[in-house]
């Protein structure tokens, strides 16, 4: 078991978080044939709940929106810390 000590160490680790926008699929063909500045359709519509996942695991559920000039996503449902480590 660890120490409250060791928990602590790790609460400053930096780890990759990623986002879910859509998902959609496709030929071969029509990957190969992307040019730059083609948009590629998801499932998804704009407004949509997201998921959040840290190492492939689900974390949260957001909505994607626009701080200044850049795309976020606003945490609308976090899992607790016992469901997050028990997914890790």
């Amino acid at each position: 078991m660890p120490t409250p000590n060791t928990i602590n160490m790790l609460l400053d680790v930096n780890i990759p978080i990623a986002v879910q926008l859509g998902q959609t699929k496709m030929t071969v063909r029509e990957l190969l044939k992307m040019k730059k500045g083609q948009v590629v359709k998801l499932n998804s519509m704009a407004g949509e709940t997201v998921d959040v996942f840290i190492s492939k695991k689900m974390l949260a559920k957001g909505e994607i929106t626009v701080v200044g000039d850049k795309m976020a996503v606003r945490v609308s449902q976090l899992y607790s810390v016992k469901e997050k480590f028990k997914q890790l």
